[in-house]
């Protein structure tokens, strides 16, 4: 026999090995990817409510009523953002996610989306393997939050 006809099928069994191997990479690059992804669009809606509250006469308001002024704006601003996310991203709730608190003296303007259950329903499902779980292992919940000082 020759030297080539022995190991012809050495590369087939190499390529079965590791196919399942590679898909997986690159399905769990491809779900964290979004992931991030839906995180990112969540951290920048908040973001976006929490700079656009903060622009406001301030003037015209003292005391309690600029308060008052500032988080509503910045709930307004955070629901209509929250309609211009992604289809699966457009059911947070964003309510009253934006209050205001008091950190070291100082009082802050503080939103808050959160996606609760993003591991029975995220983005991209994951992949069962019976007993030895899902892959890729995705967080229990996003967060995304933003503070500012007025």
């Amino acid at each position: 026999m020759k030297a080539g006809r022995k190991q012809a099928g050495a590369v087939a069994l190499e390529f079965l090995m590791l196919f399942p191997f590679v898909v997986a990479m690159l399905y769990g690059a491809a779900v964290y990817g979004l992931t991030f992804f839906a995180q990112y669009r969540m951290q920048d809606a908040v973001d976006n409510a929490v700079s656009t509250a903060l622009y406001i006469d301030r003037s015209a308001l003292q005391g309690a009523a600029l308060g008052a002024s500032v988080t509503q704006r910045a709930n307004s601003a955070l629901a209509g953002l929250v309609t211009q996310l992604p289809p699966s991203l457009r059911g947070l709730d964003a309510n009253g996610a934006c209050n205001l608190e008091t950190v070291g003296g100082i009082e802050m303007l503080h939103c808050r989306l959160v996606y609760p259950n993003y591991q029975t329903n995220p983005v991209v499902p994951a992949l069962s393997f019976g007993m030895l779980g899902e892959f890729p292992p995705l967080p229990d919940r996003l967060d995304a939050e933003a503070r500012a000082a007025f």
